[in-house]
């Protein structure tokens, strides 16, 4: 298929005017010259194929032809290159079959119009990842000047649309990823559905510690940790002998440990869930609470330094010694704490402490667990900037659908890019091939 057109641009300025080359940009742009060349490409394009079909125009003869002319009909639609109205024929298949169409567009034979949406892929799918960072209506907004953007609800229907695919898409992109470590979380969204006042959101990163690097391997919305974990454990997104980095959600950790999976407890909330704990039993005043967590998180980044320390030159003795100390000291902070009616705060060191030392415990094996879950903290900070703030309520399906987008391309861009270029399938643009010939009435073009 060949389709050629012939265009000729003239552009004055006054001779006593110095315009700015910004100034002669926007203009230029403002002229619509590539919405114009498009026009008349699918305009060409479908010429040719009428001809193709029903022959010359007003050749002898084409009365017996298939395929007879019949009008023409205009087609709207919007694309990054502007707004379009397309005139295009129409033809009939005189021989087609009663339960088949008889009347068809012979341009769609090599344009795809993206059924009857008026906003085609490039243009929506540009809306949809603004909608990842700005609200819906920012959105619509965002394109004035530059393009014309569908309305916040076209944005909206998209991406669910977009989300739900990309949803699907993911596990091939994660298959077979065989993550060292697991790294979970779950925060939570409001909700407008009548059934629940909020929505919990649960993401699932995946590390390979030798590379130090992370990818999203799921993200939910209201789902069941032990369905997610099975899930990734059939496509073999995580080794059978992963560590798994968390806060202290039980769900969590059962869903995701077994015999041959430890739990890394993240460090860094031992202090804020103990001084809770602390306050929540009541005995004892600030001033003793603030004692107490200091005395714990003192030793357990002592141990987490005396490993940084001691590994490198294989000094596991000195490492087996300060698990041995931490473990002592901690283990007799729960007991006083006990003694004295706290608990809560006793019974949180017991259950957690075996997590709060396995990633000493692995690098004595050889093997590095990270020892916080700061990358999935970071992953549900990007959550909260685009869905919790006040006046933000959601439907679950448009919440997961856009956390789906948001986190994908926070987490795994070439995972995002990949998708988008086989929604638009932009591999059909090495099928075609232009040649763009300019001359000008003076210099060199």
């Amino acid at each position: 298929m060949h389709a050629e057109i012939n265009v000729r641009f003239e552009l004055s300025i006054d001779d006593n005017k110095t315009i700015p080359l910004a100034a002669l940009a926007e203009f230029v742009t403002d002229q619509n010259i590539e919405s114009a060349l498009l026009e008349e490409l699918v305009e060409s394009l479908d010429a040719s194929r009428v001809e193709a079909l029903c022959g010359e125009k007003y050749a002898h003869g084409n009365g017996d032809q298939r395929f007879q002319r019949r009008g023409t009909d205009p087609r709207t639609a919007v694309t990054t290159a502007g707004e379009h109205e397309f005139d295009l024929h129409y033809v009939e298949d005189t021989a087609a079959d009663h339960d088949e169409p008889s009347y068809l567009r012979p341009v769609e034979d090599v344009v795809d119009f993206d059924g009857q949406n008026r906003y085609q892929q490039d243009i929506a799918a540009k809306s949809v990842d603004l909608a990842t960072s700005l609200s819906y209506r920012d959105a619509a907004d965002h394109g004035d000047g530059f393009v014309s953007m569908p309305s916040p609800d076209t944005i909206n229907r998209r991406a669910k649309e977009y989300g739900s695919k990309l949803k699907q898409f993911l596990p091939d992109c994660v298959g077979g990823t065989d993550a060292d470590a697991v790294i979970a979380d779950g925060t939570k969204c409001h909700s407008q559905d009548e059934d629940r006042s909020y929505h919990s959101v649960q993401a699932t990163l995946g590390e390979d510690t030798a590379a130090d690097s992370r990818s999203l391997l799921d993200l939910s919305v209201n789902a069941d940790w032990n369905e997610t974990a099975a899930a990734l454990d059939d496509i073999d997104a995580v080794t059978d002998d992963a560590a798994v980095v968390s806060d202290a959600d039980g769900n969590i950790v059962t869903a995701f440990t077994d015999e041959s999976r430890e739990h890394q407890l993240d460090l860094v909330h031992v202090g804020r869930t103990l001084g809770y704990n602390l306050w929540d039993d009541g005995v004892f005043p600030l001033e003793r609470r603030t004692e107490i967590i200091t005395e714990v998180i003192d030793e357990v980044f002592h141990l987490k330094n005396s490993v940084a320390k001691h590994l490198p030159e294989e000094e596991f003795a000195a490492i087996r010694e300060r698990i041995a100390r931490t473990t002592k000291r901690i283990e007799k902070t729960a007991w006083q704490l006990s003694q004295y009616g706290s608990g809560k705060a006793a019974r949180y060191l017991r259950r957690w402490l075996p997590s709060i030392v396995t990633f000493a415990e692995q690098a004595l094996e050889g093997f590095e667990v990270p020892w916080t879950s700061n990358p999935v903290e970071r992953a549900m900070g990007e959550v909260s900037k685009r869905c919790k703030n006040q006046w933000m309520r959601w439907t679950e399906a448009g919440l997961e659908a856009l956390l789906q987008l948001r986190l994908v391309k926070y987490a795994n861009p070439d995972h995002y890019r990949t998708f988008f270029d086989e929604l638009l399938n932009r591999s059909t643009k090495t099928t075609m091939s232009c040649d763009l010939t300019v001359e000008a009435t003076r210099g060199k073009v």
